[in-house]
């Protein structure tokens, strides 16, 4: 998608002058020496030899949104992302950075000390090969060749470690620390702020453009750098599309809008939906509406706590929409399947972040949960969406301050 591009340049920044109007002491950061601990714990996975791993490019377009998940595992080794650098860890945990002109911001903002130019990658591979004697690698096709015509010199052995590799990032990406909890409460305080200007600006004749202007400007104001997304302004139809972001129509009167938005600080993003009545105040059918996806939601998150599965959270908010008999244009029942979704996500570094769907949940993950409603045949659509931590004895839910009750959303927009 087009916001990739902006978020791209972000990474590009290496974390370290994205945010100058911020001081140190303000702007939540990832420790390098955290970095340092990432890289270790993936280097016990693997029993001697080198584990290489190139950044990817990030892919543009909406669906390549989970694509580009993957392709986030070389920013959490070292706190930022170039297409083509090349990060190896050695045997003894020692790692060597590939950067290309970028070295001394790689090395400022990674931890690592040894950092080279590009063009010496086959020289250090050369030298290492003879005594790691194999290497697991994660490197696109070019650069997985050179290390291949590396190898053949010697008795060397370049193996694939993208199954490990990416089962112990996956892992790792899961149980967030502290300072990657603070990055997303960042972003979160941002995208509730965000809902609530949305909330005082939204009216009939408005174009969605309008909307999506006011939100992304206030990401900056709040000190976020960049988009988990694009972001989604559907009004009346519009609405009932999961992935629409042309955000280019009239907002009409006596419908809703559905407003599915996020920030991203440094890298760390946030994922909040809220749905709105265009003219300030819900009509009968929509409140009905509006209540039973509500409710769904709320029933989830009576369940939410270690231990507890994604199913059970379907299960629990699924029963809603059928005890209802609202299953027609419901999230997981539709009659319609382009408008059917999971219930939860998880949410890190990437919108739909890396993460194992039948794990029970420990405390550090962080997930959504956002049932929906979309009625085709009335031309509107619903969906609310909060973004929890699962804490020790439940969960801390990082968009409370962006208001879902009815009463409070009208109250709101009625005020301005």
């Amino acid at each position: 998608m087009m916001r990739f591009a902006a978020r791209w340049l972000v990474l590009l920044l290496l974390g370290g002058s994205a945010l100058a109007q911020e001081t140190k002491s303000t702007a939540p950061v990832i420790p390098v020496e955290e970095y340092g601990t990432r890289r270790a714990t993936l280097r016990k996975v693997f029993e001697g030899g080198l584990m290489l791993m190139e950044a990817d490019p990030l892919l543009p377009g909406i669906d390549n949104i989970d694509a580009n998940t993957p392709v986030y595992d070389f920013f959490y080794l070292v706190g930022y992302h170039r297409e083509g650098d090349v990060l190896a860890l050695r045997a003894d945990g020692t790692a060597v950075l590939f950067a290309g002109d970028k070295a001394e911001e790689a090395r400022s903002v990674s931890g690592i000390k040894d950092v080279r130019p590009s063009k010496d990658f086959e020289k250090f591979l050369k030298e290492e090969l003879p005594k790691a004697k194999k290497a697991y690698t994660r490197l696109r096709q070019a650069t997985k060749q050179t290390a291949q015509a590396a190898a053949e010199e010697t008795d060397a052995k370049i193996l694939s470690g993208g199954g490990k590799i990416a089962e112990a990032l996956t892992l790792g990406r899961m149980m967030k620390s502290g300072p990657e909890l603070d990055m997303m409460r960042k972003a979160s305080d941002a995208t509730n702020k965000a809902h609530l200007e949305a909330m005082r600006a939204c009216k009939p004749g408005m174009n969605e453009k309008e909307l999506q202007t006011l939100i992304e400007n206030k990401f900056k104001a709040e000190g976020c750098d960049g988009l988990g997304f694009a972001s989604i302004v559907g009004s009346g139809k519009n609405g009932t599309i999961l992935h629409y972001c042309e955000n280019t129509a009239e907002i009409p009167k006596g419908t809703l809008v559905v407003v599915d938005i996020g920030a991203a600080y440094r890298g760390y993003v946030s994922d909040i939906t809220r749905t709105l009545p265009t003219d300030g105040k819900f009509s009968e059918a929509h409140r009905k509406a509006y209540q039973c996806v509500l409710d769904a939601q709320k029933a989830a998150e009576v369940l939410l706590k270690p231990g507890a599965t994604f199913r059970q959270l379907h299960a629990a908010a699924a029963a809603v929409f059928k005890e209802r008999e609202m299953t027609d244009w419901a999230y997981s029942h539709s009659k319609d399947r382009s408008v059917r979704h999971g219930l939860s996500h998880y949410v890190g570094l990437a919108v739909h972040d890396s993460g194992l769907y039948d794990r029970p949940f420990e405390p550090g993950v962080i997930i959504t949960i956002e049932p929906g409603y979309y009625n085709k045949d009335d031309g509107y659509g619903i969906r609310i969406e909060d973004i929890y931590i699962v804490t020790a004895d439940g969960f801390e839910r990082m968009s409370a301050g962006a208001p879902r009750e009815i009463d409070e959303i009208e109250k709101i927009m009625k005020k301005y």
